[in-house]
């Protein structure tokens, strides 16, 4: 029996196979990545500004939004978290951090507040906004 902790506490896998055990770690991994953008999105302008120095419109944030939530509701996707999986797979005990889920979270933040800026030109300033 593995146990992986994470921010919603100790967790249990059973170790039957190497497939069963992908199964349900992928399972713990999108619920906490679930908790992690929930928490964001309760304060989403405030953690916007905090990491990337910016005040997204309400266009923006709406699309942020739904984005985030699009993302919390994806399938954990193996190449990144590839580690932790074989990590999970080589200890009994193992501690989820959220370092690569603010990774992907934040990737997905910046590329659409870059984009946006992108397609926002301010005359006055010659630069995108």
């Amino acid at each position: 029996m593995k146990t992986v902790k994470t921010a919603q506490g100790i967790k249990k896998i059973t170790e039957e196979d190497d497939h069963y055990v992908s199964l349900q770690l992928q399972s713990i991994l999108q619920d906490h990545r679930s908790l992690l953008i929930d928490k964001i999105m309760h304060n989403l302008l405030h953690y916007i500004d905090y990491k990337f120095n910016t005040r997204p419109d309400l266009k923006q944030l709406d699309r942020i939004k739904l984005m985030l939530t699009e993302l919390k509701n994806s399938d954990i996707n193996f190449k990144t978290y590839q580690t932790l999986f074989e990590t999970v797979q080589r200890h009994e005990h193992t501690h989820i951090g959220n370092a690569l889920f603010y990774e992907e979270i934040d990737a997905l933040l910046k590329a659409n507040l870059s984009l946006s800026e992108l397609f926002q030109r301010d005359g006055r300033k010659g630069i995108f906004q």
